[in-house]
């Protein structure tokens, strides 16, 4: 009998069988979520419990979220997170706005595509009244669930513990925003909504940090994201929950948002410095740097361990290679002392940031050029309202355009220098545009033909 069913069933019906088998695990699985309890096998971590009380208390939750979000904190079964007790009187940094994506507002997010997976989290591209926006959710095909499925877990619950990593986020993004870190948008958690089925969050969207497009990048570019880290570890060093750490520093742990470097993934983050008793139980280490510094150790704590042990990693994934290549001459010394900073240890946060604020308002004032007050050079010809669009474009060293030479200067007359330093230069387009510190936009040109009328740039021509 079975013989002859199995002649009868043609190979492409048992596949469309089996996919629908599939499809209908995953809809019981998300069906199950709908019913989100813990079980009673993990006790509530009591510091999680404070960060997510203050959060309610500081924040004023909607309505519609606050007591599912009190149950997933204060039964929270993960200890992977390393949280202290936040103190009662500590204030938030943040408050929620009117404007938060709730989760009847979900289906509005639009053209939604796969970006990538991690550990436990999916993440998906989507439009959100026009803006891009990120959307991480639970994997339901990732290492944590089937891990957790090897293990004799049925799916159900596997699902609800990766969902705690989603929730613990949720309320950790919020309790440390800073102008570097990603922005959460909105949430979903289940429950509040019979139509919603999974937890979600809702971020701005960034790109990965990629090593390659770092090198390529302008000196500027790569000085606002040595920047920006900067001001994060000092942030940091000092925050209202006290020192924290980035446990486990990797650049995939931020992302770029319109070119400004932020922290996306912060489920290794670290409260509190270490405990002590004597100075020995307070070195650094760095195995694969061969570096190793030993800190004091003051009222029970080792005094500044997080703060060194962020700089010390953020020098190593980025300012120590990004800041120096290319750096304006007159602005190497202040760089050299960053970088002595970040790769010795010889500087704290706070001077480390201060110094590149220095750095920063040399460059955007144009103080680093020190030069006399000068008139511009005779030897370029200005043609007004012209360009040469597409025409004579040539590829240099630093250049911000893929197909063209395209750099950003304080003024014409620091474009005129650069064009005299490039042997084939023999004019350049200044157009309105600016770079994030407001320096213009020039494209340097390798010959000169009949130009194009532009009221949106001005053509500088050699004479010589």
């Amino acid at each position: 009998m079975l013989k002859l069913l199995w002649r009868r069933v043609s190979p492409w019906k048992l596949c469309l069988l089996a996919s629908l088998v599939v499809l209908g695990l995953n809809v019981t699985l998300h069906w199950r979520f709908d019913k989100l309890e813990w079980g009673a096998e993990g006790v509530g971590n009591s510091d999680w419990r404070g960060l997510s009380e203050q959060v309610f208390r500081s924040h004023g939750f909607h309505g519609t979220f606050e007591n599912r979000l009190r149950k997933l904190m204060e039964k929270s079964t993960d200890v992977g997170l390393d949280v202290i007790k936040i103190q009662n009187e500590a204030p938030m940094s943040v408050s929620y706005t009117e404007n938060l994506i709730e989760c009847e507002d979900f289906v509005k997010i639009t053209n939604r595509t796969y970006l990538e997976s991690g550990w436990t989290k999916a993440v998906y591209k989507g439009y959100y009244r026009g803006d891009p926006v990120a959307i991480k959710t639970v994997d339901v095909r990732g290492h944590h669930l089937r891990s957790c499925v090897t293990k004799g877990r049925n799916h159900g619950d596997c699902y609800q513990l990766a969902a705690q990593k989603i929730v613990k986020e949720i309320v950790v993004l919020q309790a440390i925003a800073h102008n570097n870190v990603v922005k959460v948008l909105g949430f979903c958690v289940p429950g509040t909504n019979r139509d919603i089925q999974e937890v979600a969050m809702v971020t701005e969207l960034g790109e990965g940090v990629d090593l390659i497009k770092l090198l390529q990048m302008s000196w500027e570019d790569r000085f606002r994201i040595s920047y920006d880290i900067s001001s994060i570890i000092e942030w940091m060093a000092s925050s209202h929950y006290g020192s924290l750490a980035m446990n486990d520093f990797r650049r995939q742990q931020f992302v770029l948002v319109n070119g400004s470097l932020k922290l996306s993934d912060v489920d290794d983050l670290g409260f509190g410095d270490p405990v002590c008793e004597v100075d020995n139980e307070c070195t650094l280490r760095f195995a694969s740097s061969n570096f190793t510094q030993t800190l004091p150790c003051k009222e029970g704590k080792c005094s500044n361990y997080n703060e060194m042990k962020n700089l010390f990693n953020g020098g190593r994934h980025f300012t120590t290679f990004l800041l120096p290549h290319g750096a304006p001459e007159s602005l190497r010394p202040l760089v050299d002392r960053v970088v002595d900073g970040y790769s010795n240890l010889t500087l704290n946060s706070r001077q480390i940031l201060r110094l590149m604020k220095k750095i920063k308002s040399l460059y955007i004032s144009g103080k680093y050029l020190n030069r006399p007050i000068q008139q511009f050079s005779k030897d370029y010809q200005l043609y007004p309202a012209s360009d040469l669009p597409g025409k004579f474009d040539y590829r240099c060293r630093l250049s911000l355009s893929g197909s063209g030479c395209t750099r950003s200067a304080y003024d014409v007359m620091e474009a005129s220098t650069i064009c005299d330093a490039d042997p084939e230069c023999r004019g350049f387009v200044v157009s309105k545009q600016t770079t994030w510190s407001g320096r213009m936009l020039v494209h340097f040109k390798s010959g000169y033909g009949q130009p194009e009328k532009n009221i949106d740039t001005s053509l500088y021509v050699r004479t010589t």
